[in-house]
């Protein structure tokens, strides 16, 4: 006998679990999540830099962050949110003209966006000594800020799961049945179930890797210990984020994007090392024209560098000090006297799902009746996630999106270019 869904979403991580929330904030009962990683041990939003921003180029992406950030400012301390503010630094004329361009449409959002001429820039951020040398301007975003994901994502579970919603560690899916659709001449799919394996052993710390094999290469080891469940649904939700080609495949879905490692820094600076007006724990997230980011983390500074060679594929191995030593500290010395004798700590490797146009995806999946998706944000599932779980809750509701209009993210939109988002604010 197979179990029941009424809605079935794949993936918890945190906008999986937001839109769990949001469904159920609804009153609608029925509500299963799906996880092999539920402590999210490898999420996308657990490694991430902890960077939260509206300040972006398309307005589905301001909108989206928008709302999501006047969310976490509202539960300030819940969320460990710090409004300290983006500053962008610009060294090429050409990006600094579209930074002013761009300034006016997120500023007629509400945004607050501050244009810096390069003489502003060390005086007000006197860290930067070396930003004089080639620095041509800056925009500063001060609604901005730093948020806690861990804390984010536990908020959304523990509200989902006191309304009823109920969350399956350890599971993945292994098939999915569709069956027709009445209507619309037979063609329109259903999905009907999924079949999903549970796999009771793998710790996801365990130092044999045996959770880590199964997500990189989606296999059970031989010894595992699994039990193979069916679930029924009448809704079905892809958040698997940077493993949604893997459902996406189960069901005939071309898939357009591409998981990318992005690796981040713990560094340790001396205080004495400091500029004596600087207090780094004042400073928000700093994006340096190299595309270096880096921003204050305790009595730490965490950094980090999307290395442009990077070949596609779910690798999650830290490159140590080889990586600090070649991508971080040089840009970092390079933009702050104080940084030259800084100390690497430790650093890890998370995963960007990348599309091709760097926005998200979001919305009905077409040609079927009960399957939605939401995921591949390329980066800024965190700073949306309170948006998209609403609004994606409302279209599988009443048909309609709301609070934003997240249209703009459908699908086929990468069957014509023209209506591709693209997102060049992007780290």
């Amino acid at each position: 006998m197979a179990d029941h869904a009424q809605v079935l979403i794949v993936g918890g991580g945190i906008i999986g679990t937001s839109v769990a929330w949001a469904l159920a904030a609804r009153g609608i009962t029925g509500i299963e999540v799906v996880d092999l990683d539920l402590a999210g041990v490898y999420a996308s939003s657990e490694l991430n830099a902890g960077g939260v921003r509206a300040t972006w180029w398309q307005p589905v992406n301001i909108d989206a962050c928008k709302a999501t950030l006047d969310f976490f400012r509202a539960r300030a301390v819940e969320f460990g949110f710090r409004e300290r503010g983006y500053l962008w630094l610009y060294a090429e004329p050409s990006l600094w003209a579209r930074a002013l361009e761009k300034r006016a449409l997120q500023n007629a959002r509400g945004l607050g966006v501050e244009a810096l001429p390069a003489a502003e820039v060390w005086p007000r951020f006197p860290l930067l000594d070396r930003a004089r040398e080639e620095i041509v301007g800056a925009t500063f975003s001060p609604r901005d800020g730093l948020v806690n994901p861990n804390a984010v994502r536990a908020w959304y579970r523990s509200e989902a799961q006191r309304l009823g919603v109920r969350f399956r560690n350890r599971h993945y899916v292994a098939g999915v049945a569709t069956a027709r659709s009445a209507g619309a001449g037979g063609r329109i799919r259903r999905v009907s179930h999924l079949d999903v394996v549970e796999v009771a052993r793998g710790d996801p710390t365990d130092t044999a890797g045996t959770l880590r094999e199964i997500l990189t290469t989606h296999r059970v080891p031989p010894d595992a210990v699994c039990a193979e469940s069916r679930i029924r649904c009448e809704i079905c939700i892809n958040c698997l984020g940077a493993w949604s080609s893997v459902l996406l495949a189960k069901i005939g879905v071309r898939d357009v994007t591409e998981p990318v490692r992005r690796q981040i820094a713990l560094i340790h600076v001396r205080a004495t090392d400091l500029p004596p007006e600087t207090r780094l724990d004042s400073l928000g997230m700093i994006v340096d024209a190299s595309g270096l980011y880096f921003h204050p983390e305790g009595s730490y500074v965490l950094a980090g560098y999307s290395t442009p060679d990077e070949a596609p594929g779910f690798d999650f191995a830290y490159d140590g000090d080889s990586f600090f030593e070649t991508e971080i500290w040089p840009r970092l010395a390079h933009r702050a006297s104080a940084f030259e004798r800084c100390g690497h700590v430790r650093g890890w490797a998370g995963l960007y799902d990348v599309t091709p146009d760097r926005s998200g995806i979001a919305g009905a999946v077409a040609g079927f009746a009960n399957l939605y998706e939401a995921h591949s944000f390329t980066g800024r599932g965190v700073m949306q996630s309170y948006a998209v779980g609403r609004s994606l809750a409302s279209l599988v509701d009443t048909g309609q999106f709301a609070e934003v209009d997240l249209s703009p993210l459908a699908r086929d939109r990468f069957d014509d270019p023209s209506r591709w988002v693209t997102e060049d604010l992007h780290i």
